[in-house]
């Protein structure tokens, strides 16, 4: 190998070293701003999984089980992702975000809903699987309740 090719190779992955600690640093939250866009967009995709099954629990929409399952394992993988985006120093509330102040302030109580919760989302994807719309109903309303609960408590 040359000096050229050396330093030609040398630049690049020291350039994509650099931009991949940029890259990682973006996602590991670094400004308020990111992590309220982070869980406000993990918990619109979650709102809209939860509003399908809903509008089958209600009779709105036929129920279908495969879609339901579906929309049932999305939103227990989902039911993870948005509470990091609560956690970083100035991610509190502001002209962006309906989240209260009262999650920072009840920190432990908030935390433990999320437990609690994603206990409930993994629950219902779980009975989901069974297919039973009778089976599913008891555990979606379980879930829908702690929604509610957290959102009474800590959501504008």
């Amino acid at each position: 190998m040359n000096k050229l090719t050396i330093t030609a190779v040398t630049t690049a992955l020291l350039s994509f070293g650099i931009a991949g600690n940029a890259m990682a640093d973006k996602h590991a939250f670094n400004d308020a701003e990111s992590a309220v866009e982070y869980r406000q967009n993990a918990l619109s995709i979650m709102r809209d999984n939860f509003a399908a099954m809903g509008d089958m629990v209600k009779g709105d929409v036929a129920f279908d089980a495969a879609i339901f399952q579906q929309r049932a394992e999305d939103f227990a993988r989902l039911s993870h992702i948005p509470w990091a985006g609560f956690s970083v120093d100035g991610a509190m509330p502001g002209d962006n975000t309906d989240a209260l102040p009262e999650i920072w302030d009840n920190w432990d109580d908030f935390k433990q809903r999320t437990v609690d919760f994603t206990a409930d989302a993994e629950k219902l994807a779980e009975v989901a699987a069974g297919g039973s719309l009778d089976d599913i109903k008891p555990v979606f309303m379980a879930a829908a309740k702690n929604c509610k609960g957290c959102h009474d408590n800590y959501k504008d």
